[in-house]
């Protein structure tokens, strides 16, 4: 079977699965917001318009989100209008609307939901638009949850996580909301914990039908092994507190670890990244977590007769781990030739590898690999910090993400770099731009910012930050007992946390000791209590102990002040984000685009969607449409022209094609001309960048703007998915 055909029968696979997911039958159907029509941010055409020839309508919503496209229209009857999201894999389970029209004036809105962050409307010649608008629809929950600190590419993170998470919760957590809306538990794992971090209490609800979703043999065991630890069911616990819960799916999971689950098996599936994985240390790494967890579990719901077989489960993974696993200063099976870092990454986090094998781990294999996913490397942030490498942690982070951050998208991508790293192992067009399993909300609320539940329902939970080099973390940690509020601050001399603590809490507040050189003293809302011993002396402070990492020190609820004075290396190996001047986009309405080939479609990712990719799209403000040359890959004396209908003063152009992240020119000239024939020399030469390329020039004064393609490619073709023209303000 070749790839387009493999990839093809992959996903209709799994969109048939949609159908097949094990919805549970007991659990009532979940809250649904309207938010009522709202107006776009952006259209491609003044309204009203009409047209002689058939045209298309772009509008723009502010982020990602389900909606319901509406328009109001004048027109004689019998035209059809189509009526879509400008996200081509909807196409993949919704069908394109089509609304008849009747004579004269009119409105209708679309009657089922889609998703994306710009809508498409179809409309014949000699219709009037006189307006159109969007109903959004999401899961009734608030994004009571906030992260902010002083680099701005984690807060970029943090906010595209929850977005992404949001779309990808309605009748149950999705894998993603356009092309397949699967119920998968390695899907669902994330974003339960990002709905602790990111949203009110009313998305426990969804969490909660995932705890109590009955288990299911062949649907992926692995991911139902990733659920049935820490990382599922204990951390639901810890949460919520919600005993009853977990008390009514012990059975099923002891069942399903002790009889369901068998090792070795194929088609498992831990993780979406690189083929070669190394399964048979991540299977033992999450069976040794989950009979952990199961212990637990038995030890509060009455089944304290269990924890002998559990232990001697226990012992028998513990006892033969490093014997069968430990290589050359890393655990490597026989399943693979190299280190995997997934799963030393899971030897760490499950406790298997003890602390003197750390270092070596790190230096041979999570600083040299990553085999990880967008989804897994959840697990390799957190085997870091863990390790006490947050810096090197928050540097990976940046640099997976380097092409999501910039991005005009408002969600986080299925793949790094859209890059299918399995059976192809090269650039996906069908991977989702909205996929809920990324991590950054988890990392940087609960670890980076360090505050987690240590007792079910947030009884006791500490703050242990793990900031590293950033020098300011502001937090809001929406609960079960309210919200925790933790701001942090650091100088060269001086190490702040403010902390408003609910009631019925204990918090533990760690002063890291990492984050400085020496430390001299600990002050609590204004009174020393500590100055290299615990002093004591205000009401509601108490001592917790001393370890490697922190002074910890016990709180009751309140508002709490700390300070720590000392020593403190204020140093970066990332270099901030570089404040840019704010820019002044040229109005692109009434522009015209044309390019050295036919305009001309596709189909898309092998299925039977016909994408269309006229150069007519680059222009429409929309990034997920855009022009492509489909004739062959990127060859010399390719063009691509706008023509601004009159003359412009402009000093810089942006080629976007994250869509098609790696269709960037190979090389590229910049011409320009104010008759669209005498085009002088070239204004700009360069490379382009994946994704979004930025080209800077002294400021031009003309009409037509033309880029051509001077390199060559074998492998890509050449997209410009938005082109816009700037000048300083």
């Amino acid at each position: 079977m070749n790839t387009i055909a493999s990839i093809t029968l992959f996903i209709i696979l799994i969109c048939t699965s949609v159908e097949a997911y094990p919805k549970n039958k007991t659990f009532p159907h979940p809250p649904m917001k309207d938010y009522g029509l709202k107006d776009y941010i952006y259209l491609s055409k003044d309204l009203p318009h009409s047209e002689n020839a058939p045209w298309r309508l772009v509008c723009q919503m502010p982020y990602n989100c389900h909606f319901q496209a509406w328009i109001q229209l004048e027109g004689t009857e019998g035209k059809v209008i189509n009526l879509n999201s400008s996200n081509p894999l909807v196409l993949y389970l919704t069908k394109t609307e089509k609304y008849t029209t009747k004579s004269g004036d009119q409105t209708y809105e679309a009657k089922n939901w889609i998703s994306g962050e710009g809508a498409i409307y179809t409309i014949p010649a000699g219709v009037t638009v006189k307006a159109v608008k969007y109903r959004e629809t999401g899961y009734d929950t608030k994004f009571a949850g906030s992260f902010e600190c002083n680099d701005n590419d984690y807060n970029i993170l943090w906010k595209k996580g929850a977005r992404t998470a949001y779309i990808c919760m309605r009748d149950w957590f999705y894998d993603c909301p356009d092309r397949e809306r699967v119920g998968f538990w390695g899907d669902g794992t994330p974003e339960m914990n990002q709905c602790f971090y990111a949203f009110d209490t009313v998305s426990h609800a969804l969490c909660k039908e995932l705890v109590l979703r009955p288990l299911q043999k062949g649907f992926y065991p692995g991911q139902q092994l990733e659920f049935l630890g820490e990382y599922g069911l204990w951390y639901y616990y810890l949460q919520t507190g919600d005993l009853k819960s977990i008390s009514a799916v012990y059975a099923s999971t002891k069942n399903f670890l002790f009889n369901t689950y068998k090792f070795g098996k194929t088609n498992q599936w831990f993780d979406w990244g690189k083929d070669i994985k190394d399964a048979a240390v991540i299977e033992n790494c999450f069976m040794y977590i989950d009979l952990g967890t199961l212990k637990k579990i038995a030890k509060i719901t009455g089944h304290e007769a269990d924890t002998l077989v559990i232990n001697f489960k226990l012992d028998s993974i513990k006892t033969n781990f490093n014997k069968s696993y430990w290589k050359d200063g890393y655990y490597k099976s026989s399943q693979v030739t190299t280190p995997d870092d997934r799963a030393n990454a899971m030897a760490i986090n499950s406790g298997l590898a003890e602390s003197s094998k750390w270092d070596s781990i790190y230096n041979n294999v999570l600083t040299k690999y990553t085999n990880a996913s967008s989804f897994f490397d959840r697990w390799v942030f957190e085997a870091l910090c863990k390790m006490g490498k947050e810096e090197y942690a928050l540097l990976r982070m940046a640099n997976r993400y380097k092409t999501m951050i910039p991005a005009s998208f408002t969600t986080l991508w299925e793949h790094y770099d859209r890059w299918w790293a399995s059976w192809k192992n090269a650039y996906d067009d069908a991977s989702s731009l909205n996929h809920g399993w990324n991590p950054p909300v988890i990392i940087l609320s609960q670890i980076i910012a360090g505050v987690s539940p240590e007792g079910p329902g947030w009884s006791t939970y500490h703050v242990f930050p793990k900031e590293a080099f950033l020098t300011s973390t502001k937090v809001v940690v929406p609960t079960v007992k309210g919200d925790i509020k933790i701001d942090m601050k650091k100088t060269a001399e001086e190490y702040t946390l403010n902390i408003v603590s609910p009631l019925k809490t204990k918090a533990i507040v760690g002063i890291p000791k990492a984050s400085f050189s020496s430390l001299k003293s600990i002050k609590v809302n204004g009174m020393t209590i500590w100055n290299g011993s615990y002093t004591g002396g205000v009401t509601g402070v108490s001592w917790n102990g001393e370890d490697a990492g922190y002074i910890k020190l016990n709180v009751t609820p309140g508002t709490w002040n700390f300070i720590a004075t000392g020593n403190l290396t204020i140093k970066s190996p990332k270099p901030l984000p570089v404040p840019q001047p704010v820019d002044f986009v040229i109005d692109k309405r009434t522009w015209t685009a044309t390019a050295s080939v036919k305009d001309s479609t596709f189909l898309f990712s092998g299925a039977k969607t016909l994408v269309d990719v006229s150069a007519a799209n680059a222009i429409d403000g929309d990034h997920w449409t855009g022009w492509r040359d489909m004739t062959k890959t990127q060859y010399p004396n390719q063009w691509f022209m706008v023509d601004m209908k009159k003359n412009q003063k402009f000093d810089k152009i942006v080629l976007d094609c994250t869509w098609a992240q790696w269709d960037n020119p190979n090389k590229y000239s910049l011409s320009v001309s104010t008759d669209g024939k005498n085009w002088g020399i070239p204004i700009a030469t360069g490379s382009g960048e994946m994704g979004i390329t930025t080209i800077n020039f002294p400021t031009q004064n003309a009409r037509f703007v033309k880029i051509t393609q001077t390199g060559s490619d074998t492998t890509y073709n050449w997209s410009v998915y938005e082109i816009d023209l700037y000048r300083k303000q």
